[in-house]
């Protein structure tokens, strides 16, 4: 009876790791070697799963049981790595470039027409104050799998840079939606690397996320409220 409950147990951890894994293989490209080597543990896991107890209510059994546990250990270990080596993206960054234009002064010169019977004075020349735009805050955001790690949900309105920098192991991207913003993004960048997004933050709610098809619904969504 204890022999019969430690498959059953571990095959329903296998199914969670699988479901995990298959979200992160979404985001490559590669889809032909992702989905040969997901098929070959899927296939594995249906049969270990209905088919074998099936047949042998007994199954893996004592003598099966150490073949059973390193066989699904070697097939998670591989679908691991194929998702590590085909999730490489080519990495991407993109550099927010800011101009500043500098303050200009322009000065009227003063002529003084000639003449014999009144002396003329010449106005100085005034000119227009001019300031610089402030500089944008920047921000630091981090992403993994799957989550957005930001210093603060709550800002106050202006201009923000936003540093993204991704510590996972599958290529992300950042996106912000909100008043004044419709999904300004960074491009989709690779593990270790890092990107720049330029925005300006008015008063409101903001939805943040990935937009690399299943992150969001994996938990990569984040609420920024500006006020």
């Amino acid at each position: 009876m204890d022999a019969a409950r430690v498959p059953t147990a571990s095959r329903f951890r296998r199914c969670g790791n699988f479901r995990h894994v298959l979200i992160a293989a979404l985001s490559t490209g590669h889809k032909v070697g992702l989905g040969l080597v997901g098929l070959a543990f899927v296939v594995f896991a249906l049969i270990s799963a209905f088919l074998l107890p099936a047949l042998r209510p007994d199954y893996p059994g004592r003598r099966g049981l150490p073949v059973f546990l390193t066989l699904s250990a070697t097939l998670f270990v591989g679908m691991m790595f194929a998702v590590f080596f085909f999730g490489r993206e080519p990495s991407e960054s993109h550099a927010a470039e800011g101009s500043t234009a500098g303050p200009t002064q322009t000065t009227t010169p003063s002529t003084t027409a000639p003449s014999t019977t009144k002396a003329t004075t010449t106005a100085p020349a005034a000119s227009a104050p001019t300031t610089a735009p402030a500089a944008p805050k920047s921000v630091p955001v981090t992403e993994v799998e799957f989550k957005i790690e930001l210093p603060s949900t709550t800002l106050s309105p202006g201009s923000y840079t936003f540093d993204l920098t991704n510590k996972g192991h599958v290529g992300h991207d950042l996106v912000f939606n909100g008043p004044g913003v419709d999904n300004e993004k960074t491009p989709v960048i690779g593990p270790g690397k890092t990107a720049k997004l330029n925005v300006d933050l008015k008063s409101g709610t903001y939805d943040v996320y990935c937009s690399v098809p299943g992150h969001k619904q994996a938990g990569m969504d984040v609420e920024v409220k500006v006020s």
